[in-house]
């Protein structure tokens, strides 16, 4: 059905006064904002309606009540003020009961109440139509105090960036519904362009409030892909219901990510386990039975101050009812954005490239791009033999001509080899950290398919320095006593397998 107006929001008085003379209030500001955003994002201005004239002590009047059946999405903004508030509460439900003789309450999984906390309430306190409700937190903890500061410019030029990104999110959930509403109304328009994860789900765990901004980040890559994410509501504090909440939406997940902090996290009733332990638990269970893979990150050297999640983490890396099925990173968060996708594409149904069957079978020879200083040139001979021998082209590193197109040089051969091999002879520490940093960093030259095959060759002079070095998803060989023709072979064999 059609709506005469696209948004609602529902809002306490108290929260649009200002606390600096002349400022537009918070909720004025706010609705100015999306308002612009949304209008960028369809191409046309929303129809975005509030009710100016709210006074504290006004009667609920029914003419408000009446345009519900005309809105599509409501938007509450929760604060103490609101969960106290008749009128706010008695918004929700009205707009609940219109919902319900239209459309629904959720369309196509997707709740029409968007819950924005500007202030944290207690849980128990949020009106009863959207307490399942994820919502936006409009608010940061300060790791310092404990307490909530409102996102916005009063608290400093952080603050405002982190407002104008959740704002962001939130205008682009807008628009997702909105648009998957208008499409059901017009058939014309509904067949659009299959993305990569239109019909696979990821459940993305809970974590503790110290890695919030880092699941946040991946939750806005996998969302911008098509991807569904779960948990899609509020999960539960009873332990027996959460662990019937995490198995339900880990059956229609093909892969589960757990982000491990320094913080324990919340222990739900009924159990001495946080949330995050459990969420892992249970993947673990579902690994087994269903085959689910699994990605742990953490951050490097990473050190708490809480034994139990000291225990916690410690059970992570030695315990191998925990391992099942799943890759533990200890990377920078890029790396592991790259194992996710890396696995998620793997899913894909490509469609045959009726091209390829004509291409000529020197042009599918697997390429290897074997990465080393300029002073190691003549120490590499040997591995590139062996390689081409092997049945493959081997690209080395441009060293002489215009710096600029010695770097595009070098990008070209990221983008387009199938596997990595880094000579690790000659050059110092800084220029091998640099190399591997490229390698976390391919996507963003523009590379499409995932780099799965990676290699380092430790070779002479021996230093301290190369002994300790190891990275997660990069397979680390000796060459100090000649050439490791048994941990080569391996590669070899793991990169014909993959083309």
């Amino acid at each position: 059905m059609k709506f005469e107006k696209d948004i609602f929001i529902s809002y306490a008085h108290i929260d649009n006064q200002s606390m600096i003379d002349g400022d537009k209030g918070w909720i004025t500001e706010f609705h100015r904002s999306l308002e612009i955003r949304l209008s960028q994002l369809l191409g046309q201005k929303p129809i975005i309606w509030r009710d100016e004239k709210l006074q504290g002590n006004d009667v609920f009047g029914d003419e408000i009540v009446d345009q519900f059946a005309n809105v599509a999405i409501f938007i509450s903004i929760l604060s103490p003020r609101y969960v106290k508030s008749e009128w706010c509460t008695k918004e929700v439900i009205e707009f609940q009961k219109a919902s319900e003789k239209n459309m629904g309450l959720r369309f196509k999984n997707k709740s029409r109440i968007f819950k924005l906390i500007k202030t944290p309430v207690s849980f128990e306190d949020h009106p009863e139509p959207m307490i399942d409700l994820l919502g936006y937190e409009f608010y940061k903890i300060d790791s310092g105090t404990g307490r909530a500061k409102e996102l916005g410019r009063m608290f400093g030029q952080e603050s405002e960036r982190d407002y104008w990104i959740k704002l962001d999110d939130v205008a682009h959930d807008i628009v997702d519904l909105l648009t998957s509403m208008k499409d059901e109304d017009t058939p014309s328009t509904v067949e659009k362009k299959e993305r990569i994860g239109s019909d696979i789900s990821v459940y993305l765990a809970e974590t503790s409030y110290d890695l919030k901004e880092f699941r946040e980040d991946i939750k806005r890559d996998l969302i911008e892909h098509d991807f569904r994410i779960y948990p899609d509501r509020q999960l539960s504090l009873i332990a027996p219901e959460l662990n019937d909440q995490i198995r339900e939406m880990l059956t229609e997940s093909k892969l589960s990510i757990h982000l491990i902090g320094n913080s324990y996290g919340i222990v739900p009733e009924g159990t001495d386990k946080s949330k995050i332990v459990l969420q892992n638990e249970v993947a673990a269970e579902k690994s087994q039975e269903q085959g689910l893979k699994r990605l742990i990150w953490m951050p490097q050297n990473i050190t708490t101050e809480d034994t139990r999640q000291e225990n916690f983490i410690n059970s992570l890396k030695t315990d191998s009812e925990l391992q099942k099925g799943a890759e533990i990173f200890e990377t920078p968060l890029e790396e592991l954005k790259f194992a996710i996708f890396d696995l998620l594409k793997e899913k894909e149904k490509a469609a045959p490239d009726l091209y390829e069957n004509e291409v000529e079978d020197f042009e599918k020879i697997p390429e290897i791009y074997l990465i080393c200083d300029q002073k190691d040139l003549e120490y590499t001979i040997e591995v590139e033999d062996y390689l081409y021998d092997q049945g493959f082209n081997v690209t080395l590193p441009v060293f002489e001509g215009d710096e600029s197109q010695v770097r595009l040089d070098h990008q070209e051969n990221l983008l387009n080899t199938d596997a990595v091999i880094i000579f690790y002879g000659l050059g110092n520490e800084l220029w091998m950290r640099s190399k591997v940093r490229e390698l976390m960093k391919i996507a963003g030259y523009g590379r499409k398919k995932p780099l799965v095959n990676k290699a380092v060759l430790i070779a002479n002079p021996p230093a301290i320095y190369k002994d300790r070095f190891r990275a997660h998803g990069i397979v680390v060989l000796s060459a100090k006593e000649g050439l490791p023709k048994e941990g080569l072979q391996g590669l070899v064999d793991k990169i014909k397998n993959s083309k």
